[in-house]
């Protein structure tokens, strides 16, 4: 059984919510794990809100204590960011952005501080419009 709920509640170390369920005189369901891509060797943990508008699954008997939160969903109240079926897009509340279009193949981020651990290889060309700064001691100081 398919329902629509609002999340009043998140338990962010066990990954569940609880959903309340307006359709049903505003039944709150009990903590209800939240599907993830990967939770074994590749692991990606990402929870909805309190107040996101929510797909949860149950058993066939409708229990709601057994089930499944699917997914968030668009609504009247909250829009999709884009409408392009060719980009991949998250926003963040502090407005952050990661954008890929799988046709111009350009992946954008868009953040105050971009910061990578390891190695970066680049293959190409590199264009900055403002200073690249090397604490290593190898920025060449001079004019040509």
């Amino acid at each position: 059984m398919i329902r629509r709920g609002i999340v009043v509640a998140v338990d962010e170390k066990t990954a569940r919510v609880r959903v309340q369920m307006p359709d049903l005189d505003g039944l709150v369901s009990n903590w209800l794990p939240v599907v993830q891509p990967k939770t074994q060797k590749d692991k990606a943990y990402w929870l909805p809100d309190i107040g996101e508008y929510v797909i949860v699954a149950f058993d066939e008997e409708g229990e709601h204590s057994d089930g499944y939160v699917l997914g968030a969903i668009y609504n009247n109240k909250d829009a999709p960011p884009v409408a392009n079926k060719d980009k991949f897009f998250v926003r963040f509340e502090d407005g952050t952005e990661i954008e890929y279009d799988r046709k111009t193949h350009i992946l954008r981020v868009k953040a105050q501080t971009v910061i990578i651990e390891g190695n970066v290889n680049v293959i190409g060309n590199i264009h900055a419009t403002g200073s690249i700064i090397d604490e290593g001691g190898n920025t060449p100081h001079h004019s040509h």
